[in-house]
């Protein structure tokens, strides 16, 4: 017989497996946006700002996600908060993009796990596919070009493309947008 604090264990963790269960396969499958969001804040934990927008179809895993006001992460992205993730203001990630907070050590016999905080900061845009590993940051107003590998920070306002990604160019310090972005059921139509 199992002791009793491994019992408490195992149905803390199964009420866990099931929260996550219900935000990535009901309520970001067919819920509006404002049911999306109370769950994500009330249950879940999450610490989301106003007018912040997260389409159908995203993945979520970890409770350690902190959104800011006015940010878009669009349809079927991978968001990892197992490890601190800090996505800022006016920030877009777009489509099938992946973040991760979480990783294994390579050369560990035992294949042991490793967070590393994420940070993307306010402006900054990530493109489609791109990919952010755990450790990054990503500095305000920077983008990161679709399909990139980002394995080392971003220096504020430049761009980044490749794998891995490099500095292939400089943005504008004159960011002055409000990303609002609600486009109607899992359309494109705002």
């Amino acid at each position: 017989m199992r002791p009793l604090t491994a019992c408490g264990s195992y149905v803390k963790r199964w009420w866990e497996a099931l929260q996550f269960y219900l935000l990535n396969n009901v309520l970001l499958r067919c819920t509006p946006y404002w049911a999306r969001q109370w769950f994500m804040r009330r249950v879940i934990g999450f610490r989301i700002g106003r007018d912040t927008s997260i389409a159908m179809s995203c993945f979520f895993t970890g409770r350690n996600i902190k959104i800011g006001n006015n940010t878009a992460i669009n349809r079927f992205c991978y968001i990892d908060g197992r490890g601190p993730l800090y996505i800022g203001n006016n920030v877009n990630v777009s489509h099938y993009s992946i973040i991760h907070t979480l990783t294994h050590i390579t050369n560990s016999p035992y294949f042991h796990a490793q967070q590393r905080p994420v940070a993307i900061m306010d402006h900054a845009w990530i493109g489609a596919r791109a990919i952010i590993l755990p450790g990054v940051t990503v500095g305000e107003g920077a983008v990161v070009s679709a399909g990139s590998v980002v394995s080392r920070d971003v220096p504020p306002y430049t761009i980044v493309a490749g794998n891995p990604a490099e500095v292939i160019g400089q943005r504008t310090r004159d960011l002055r947008y409000r990303t609002r972005y609600f486009p109607f059921f899992d359309t494109d139509i705002q």
